[in-house]
């Protein structure tokens, strides 16, 4: 990327360098060659972040999400340094679905995305749509206090919404369920062994009342 003063803009260019030898050999000179190519890169920056995003929600992919993972696990071993993760489930969402058509539900999911980014602000954490009507988010440098701070925010988030739902059984308006993990990492474990215990949380979360957070190892 190079800053043009005179044209007021960026752009993006190729640049190609050619000696040129005169008959003994000897470097006299170098020809230099610009190409403008600020198109080809836009296009391309836009399809990378076309494949890392959830095109409902705009929030990161399940493939995003994995590799944001699998590189936070890999820096928090690095540095011995805590991560945690929440899977949030949106409660009753089969019947959201069933009461307000495939539309009112796209819609709520992608308010429930913008209200849960509200609250996750630092840059290195992630906000990913799981799958359906799951989420997942990265806390990388989070302690278990902090992760059950960030999990009780979002619920509150999500229920300043104030989205009716009639078919739910805990609330007139949308809640969710989130389930809570923490983890030391060290040279030891592997990722999966995190989510698989944010999802054990998320499951007793869903099984003792919904619209509350578990944290894994603790009682709802």
């Amino acid at each position: 990327w190079c800053v043009m003063p005179q044209l007021g803009t960026r752009l993006y260019l190729a640049i190609d360098a050619g000696p040129i030898y005169d008959d003994a050999g000897k470097l006299v000179a170098v020809v230099e060659t610009l190409r403008d190519i600020t198109a080809q890169k836009t296009a391309q920056d836009e399809l990378q972040r076309l494949a890392t995003r959830d095109g409902l929600t705009s929030v990161a992919n399940r493939r995003s999400f994995d590799d944001m993972l699998n590189m936070e696990w890999r820096r928090a071993s690095r540095e011995s340094r805590a991560l945690s993760l929440l899977m949030v489930d949106v409660d009753f969402f089969k019947r959201f679905n069933d009461t307000y058509g495939h539309q009112g539900g796209d819609e709520c999911l992608r308010q429930v995305a913008a209200a849960m980014s509200g609250v996750v602000k630092r840059a290195s954490d992630a906000v990913a749509r799981y799958g359906g009507e799951e989420f997942a988010i990265l806390l990388p440098a989070t302690e278990p206090d902090g992760a059950l701070i960030v999990a009780e925010r979002i619920r509150a988030a999500v229920t300043a919404l104030r989205l009716p739902h009639s078919g739910s059984e805990v609330a007139d308006h949308v809640t969710v369920s989130i389930g809570v993990a923490s983890i030391q990492v060290t040279g030891n474990g592997v990722p999966s062994s995190l989510v698989a215990a944010a999802d054990a949380a998320l499951y007793r979360a869903k099984h003792t009342g919904r619209n509350r957070v578990v944290q894994a190892g603790k009682t709802a």
